[in-house]
């Protein structure tokens, strides 16, 4: 063993870390654990990066052994307490803030995140003693109530609220779509739509979703294929059909697709895997795109929800504080409705299973079973639909705990009889960054897509889009790989002042 060597390691990871090479920083870190395993540093320098890397379980194991070699190393309270408050462990963050205080009282890092950990705890709880139950919030909208913004110079949409409740867009078409991409783009800090358009897009969308399954199944066949409970309906799309990963709030990624894959129609159909939002500071201009979209299209324009469809993950990363700046204390809780409407799951060709996470903490899950007991949660912190949405693979067989503190890791064989036993062939997730945009793991039959090239401006991958064509019976995938389109100068969650992370 050599002192000098894993000291040289621990630099060169350190080099990794400021070039944003994290995968690279880990491995350098990992190799300087092993040759020296009672060096605190190594173990908290690696746990930096996992948080950078969302991966918080790992930055906890990782801060605790740092702690447990040497308890007199206050960096490491601080991964751990930051590890612990984005995974909403509030309390936990605070006591290990608590012991950097007790031994440094003016460490200003320690001072400013308990500060605002604390505003978070009472902000929760005052939320909670206020919170009504409301059995349907869509009722209270009256989109009437709203005038056209004098400054809005963006598309004219002619609303028509139905006898039956609905609404009907009557001059939403492909030419609307555009001329709305193109007022967004105009706006280099991003253009508004008036209240009235957006309210109405509201009854619009929980109408649409009210009447869509949690467990859904499309098919590229013709005609003749049944639901897998021999009841369902099963949705027919024709032409062309794309899958796409993470997009994140990357509103010029998302033009970019539109405009180099075609946009979506009864024969270019799209299925998103979630986490359409957060992140990137176009998160507003994305999803209401995305739901004009399905609004025009909703039997070619499919929306699985990911985790960051959520309220926990909108808070910490960008997209609450995002839409009240831009639209409005009110609007925000109908998104967060919306969202838990979304559907789980798409079953595609009866061949290709789509979610955003990944697979189950029990390998012998049937797609029946799936059918009829998934629910759509609000924020699941457990069960099934907590697993569809966080769950990650892993390379090695069977299972083990998560690295991001919740769910599971997932192994080859976990894959492989999953895929056995509901005659599969393959997973299709995202809800990890790949730097080619995607990969293909578990011999094939795992593969993760990710479409939000250069993620947060800082990872440098690339993004990708799936292609699926379905010949004589048979389907096939294909794969297109993007660079980062150019966007204005406007860093990821501008609207929030939250760090923490």
């Amino acid at each position: 063993m050599s002192i000098e060597e894993a000291e040289a390691l621990k630099n060169e990871g350190n080099a990794a870390l400021k070039a944003n090479n994290l995968d690279l920083a880990i491995e350098k870190y990992t190799k300087a654990i092993e040759l020296n395993p009672n060096n605190a540093i190594y173990y908290s320098n690696r746990a930096h990066v996992d948080i950078k890397l969302e991966n918080y379980g790992s930055a906890i194991i990782d801060s605790t052994k740092a702690i447990s070699v040497d308890p007199s190393y206050l960096k490491a309270y601080y991964r751990r307490a930051i590890a612990n408050n984005n995974l909403f462990k509030h309390k936990l963050a605070v006591q290990d803030l608590n012991i950097i205080l007790s031994k440094k009282p003016n460490d200003q890092a320690a001072q400013t995140l308990k500060t605002e950990i604390s505003k978070v705890i009472r902000r929760l709880a005052f939320e909670k003693a206020i919170e009504v139950q409301d059995e349907d919030i869509f009722a209270e909208i009256n989109y009437e109530n709203f005038k056209i913004e004098q400054d809005y110079e963006g598309p004219t949409l002619d609303i028509k609220q139905l006898e039956t409740g609905d609404i009907e867009f009557t001059n939403l078409n492909d030419e609307w779509i555009k001329d709305l991409v193109k007022y967004f783009k105009s706006l280099k800090s991003g253009a508004l739509i008036p209240k009235k358009y957006l309210y109405a897009l509201f009854l619009k969308m929980n109408n649409i979703l009210d009447n869509e399954p949690t467990f859904k199944e499309v098919s590229m066949a013709p005609t003749g294929v049944k639901s897998i409970d021999g009841v369902s309906d099963v949705i027919h799309n024709k032409g062309k059909f794309t899958i796409v990963g993470d997009v994140h709030g990357q509103f010029y990624d998302l033009v970019n697709y539109f405009e180099t894959n075609g946009y979506p129609s009864s024969t270019n159909s799209y299925l998103f895997n979630g986490d359409f939002v957060d992140r990137g500071s176009w998160s507003a201009e994305v999803i209401i795109l995305l739901f004009f979209l399905k609004a025009l299209y909703p039997d070619n324009l499919h929306l699985n929800r990911g985790n960051h469809e959520s309220v926990d993950m909108n808070k910490m990363y960008g997209f609450e504080d995002e839409i009240k700046y831009k639209y409005g204390e009110g609007s925000y809780k109908y998104f967060t409705q919306l969202f838990i409407k979304l559907p789980l799951i798409t079953l595609l060709n009866n061949d290709y299973l789509v979610m955003h996470g990944g697979l189950f903490s029990k390998p012998d899950v049937k797609l029946t079973e799936l059918k009829k007991k998934l629910l759509k949660l609000g924020n699941p912190k457990e069960g099934l639909e907590m697993e569809i949405l966080w769950t990650d693979p892993q390379d090695e067989d069977g299972y083990s705990a998560s690295k991001r503190g919740i769910g599971v890791q997932f192994g080859p064989d976990i894959t492989e009889k999953f895929c056995a036993l509901n005659n599969l062939k393959g997973v299709i997730r995202s809800h990890e960054v790949r730097m080619e945009g995607y990969s293909k793991q578990h011999n094939g039959k795992l593969i993760t897509i990710f479409s939000a090239p250069n993620y947060c401006d800082s990872t440098g991958n690339k993004g990708a889009l799936i292609h699926v064509e379905y010949t004589n019976g048979e389907t096939e995938l294909t794969f297109t790989q993007y660079q980062a389109a150019e966007h204005p100068d406007i860093r990821p969650m501008a609207y929030t002042t939250n760090r923490m992370y």
